[in-house]
């Protein structure tokens, strides 16, 4: 009676238990990887935010490519929105989407705890707050906090220190284009904010779509991460 070989024999086609095992390290294996990819995407959404900065609107201060890491509104201490800080602020809303845009809006969301947009946010900075009277003169802006009667320059009320970008205009610079480096007064409403980029003549900001409100002011920047060179964070003072 001829004898049967086992010596070709894969260990896994013979060992039931040997199977099981496998296939029990392979789910761990999978499940984990789930949990990390879904951990991180909350984290991503919920807690901190990287953010590339692609464009030259925030010079000096943020450079073209840097990245920085954004903290959502909700996470504001006191919820609060600071003269000063650097925020992400949502595109303006467009014209109902389509039943296929809506259904993969769903699944992107299952899957990355965000929106379905190829418009991301962008960054600007606050420099008035509701209720602030505001003009602006030769690229600085001048703020009357409410129930005050005297103006200051952006600078004096400021909560996070910074510099901007007012390079004089070229001569033949058309002043009836692109963003303006003077104003007349105009005072905000209760759930306005003016933003400002740092760079006040390559910027898209409220000189161009107005004041924004609170609602697209998905969160604010806390620091630069890249270049490396560029590391800092952007910490708020405290004022009365």
């Amino acid at each position: 009676m001829e004898k049967k070989s086992y010596i070709n024999k894969n260990i896994y086609d013979i060992s039931f238990s040997m199977r099981r095992e496998r296939a029990r390290k392979i789910r761990n294996i999978l499940l984990f990887l789930f949990l990390f990819l879904f951990s991180l995407n909350a984290i991503l959404a919920y807690l901190i935010k990287p953010v590339k900065q692609s464009s030259l609107s925030m010079e000096p201060n943020i450079s073209r490519n840097s990245f920085s890491l954004a903290t959502p509104r909700a996470l504001f201490s006191d919820n609060r929105i600071r003269r000063g800080e650097i925020v992400l602020i949502s595109r303006p809303e467009k014209k109902s989407a389509t039943f296929l845009q809506n259904v993969a809006d769903v699944f992107f969301r299952v899957l990355t705890f965000r929106k379905f947009s190829k418009e991301s946010p962008f960054l600007s900075r606050i420099v008035a707050i509701p209720g602030d009277t505001i003009y602006m003169k030769n690229f600085v802006l001048y703020v009357t906090p409410q129930g005050e009667h005297f103006s200051y320059t952006e600078f004096e009320l400021n909560q996070i220190p910074y510099s901007i970008d007012i390079r004089v205009p070229p001569p033949n610079w058309d002043t009836l284009i692109g963003v303006h480096g003077d104003f007349e007064k105009m005072t905000l409403g209760a759930d306005e904010y003016f933003v400002l980029a740092d760079n006040r003549l390559s910027s898209m900001d409220s000189r161009m779509f107005g004041a924004v409100k609170k609602s697209r002011i998905k969160g604010k920047v806390i620091l630069t991460y890249f270049p490396f060179k560029e590391f800092r964070f952007f910490r708020s003072k405290v004022r009365k």
